[in-house]
Parts: C-alpha cells; sequence; structure tokens
C-alpha cells in the first residue's frame, strides 16, 4: 500500500494512494465547480488539523460514521472525506470522499474506507507500507 502525504507540520495527513493516482486528491482538487468552495473549505481544514490536530475538530466538521471500525467523516457542505486515525507517524489517512446527497451515510464508501484500514494495518505489520512524501508546493 502506498499513503500519499498530503499535509506535514506537528501531525501528518495522508491519503490512499501516490502522485499519480490518489483518490482523495483528486477528489479535493477537481470538484465540480459548484463544490469548489467546499472543497477549499476541506483543504483549509486538513491544513489545520497537520498544524493543531484533532482535538478542537467539533462535531460539525468531523464525526464517526462506523464505531467499531473507527472511520470518521469531515464534513463541508456536501463534501465528505472519510478517513481513520492512525497510531504511528500520521494523525488520520483520507481514503475516499463523496458528494452527500441524501441524509443517510454511504455504506459503499464506509465500507471502501474499512477495506483500505484493513490493507493499512496489514502493510504497517508486513513492513510494506510505503510512504510517498511530496514537497506541498508540487516542486
Amino acid at each position: 500500500m502506498q499513503i500519499l502525504v498530503v499535509h506535514s507540520n506537528q501531525y501528518k495527513i495522508g491519503a490512499v494512494g501516490n502522485p499519480n493516482a490518489c483518490e482523495s486528491v483528486e477528489f479535493l482538487m477537481n470538484p465540480e465547480a459548484s463544490y469548489q468552495a467546499s472543497a477549499d473549505g476541506l483543504l483549509v481544514l486538513l491544513e489545520r488539523i497537520s498544524h493543531e490536530g484533532l482535538t478542537n475538530i467539533s462535531d460539525v466538521l468531523s464525526h464517526c460514521v462506523d464505531k467499531n471500525e473507527k472511520i470518521y467523516e469531515l464534513i463541508k457542505g456536501k463534501l465528505r472525506l472519510f478517513y481513520f486515525k492512525t497510531e504511528d507517524n500520521f494523525l488520520i489517512i483520507c481514503t475516499t470522499g463523496l458528494i452527500k446527497k441524501t441524509q443517510a451515510v454511504d455504506q459503499r464508501h464506509v465500507k471502501k474506507a474499512i477495506r483500505l484500514k484493513h490493507e493499512y494495518l496489514e502493510a504497517v505489520k508486513q513492513n510494506t507500507l510505503i510512504v510517498i512524501e511530496e514537497n506541498e508546493n508540487g516542486d
């Protein structure tokens, strides 16, 4: 498994993928035009979390969507970015994003986040995790 570091300050924020194929980054960087402000807001929120951690993030901006597996979502407008917390170098790992169109949590995305969490934990256990640290300016 590959994790792309998207922010690295006091805490690291990673996303499943690499510079050429990262669903979470693609979701945030190329939203539908009507969701650009929400995508920008999620990017600001990720940067804030990388500086301050999750301690001061309200339930309005982030909450648990699967208590057993500890899968969470960041919220900005109708956009949702799923993640899980880690106990190693990263604070959170982003897995997938969506535009929320109904009141219910999209179980397909939750199941994908659970699968990616398990793959991540197995890669850590097997020492096969590849962490890609890019300059945030794209240089």
